[in-house]
């Protein structure tokens, strides 16, 4: 595939997940030319330890902080499904929303945290956001019978996306440089800053991942960001 991918769907569970996952390939990708969509899963709506705060109010709060971070990163638009925080499910509600997305923006590249991991644990919106976005682009997306409306209602063609990044993958086989916009990754996720109240940390946590990805294999780069990659074929056949 080519370095810069043309049209990117990213997929993310929470408001910052995508900063955080790979905000310097986003960044890197966007500036090499690459249109990027953000497809929000969830409202962020839990995501304080702050007793005073209510869910409508964080809601809001981190949609707000989204765009902003959006804009920054030069994201060409997010798209909201605005789902509770924690209430993520594989079903047929989600699965056509996903696959809605693909269908309209029909990208070269979709993004999405890795699933499938063994070892450690992942907060389980950010399992089925990967789950479903997985089996979306392998399956669902570019069958005509599934979700016909979509075609009949909307006009929205059947969609094979040829590659899914999945970040925070356990097994990670393609390293990005980062190496010119890991300071732009830095400069978006302080826009959450609901979330991130210590700007000094978040600036040294992500160098120091960024150089440890980098030099733990071996890719010559200062900075790096890790991905699994999947790839689809149009034959009914998949190969990964």
């Amino acid at each position: 595939m080519p370095m810069v991918p043309n049209r990117v769907l990213l997929v993310t569970p929470h408001p910052d997940d995508a900063e955080g996952g790979c905000g310097a390939t986003v960044a890197r990708w966007i500036a090499g030319g690459a249109e990027v969509v953000y497809l929000l899963c969830t409202n962020g709506d839990k995501g304080t330890t702050d007793l005073e705060m209510t869910p409508p109010r964080l809601a809001e709060t981190r949609e707000r902080e989204q765009l902003e971070a959006a804009r920054v990163l030069g994201v060409k638009d997010v798209v909201f499904l605005r789902h509770p925080d924690g209430a993520l499910e594989d079903d047929r509600q989600f699965r056509g929303e996903v696959v809605r997305e693909i269908r309209r923006h029909r990208p070269d590249v979709v993004m999405c945290m890795e699933p499938f991991r063994l070892v450690s644990h992942s907060h389980r919106d950010h399992r089925i956001s990967g789950q479903v976005t997985v089996d979306a682009v392998a399956t669902y997306a570019w069958r005509p019978l599934y979700f016909p409306n979509h075609m009949a209602d909307e006009g929205l063609a059947p969609h094979q996306a040829p590659h899914v990044y999945l970040w925070g993958s356990e097994t990670p086989d393609t390293f990005v440089d980062v190496s010119t916009t890991v300071d732009r990754k830095i400069d978006t996720l302080l826009k959450h800053a609901s979330q991130m109240t210590d700007p000094d940390r978040v600036r040294s946590r992500v160098r120091e991942s960024a150089r440890r990805v980098a030099q733990t294999h071996g890719t010559g780069f200062e900075y790096a960001e890790a991905f699994r990659v999947m790839s689809f074929s149009r034959d009914p056949l998949l190969v990964t």
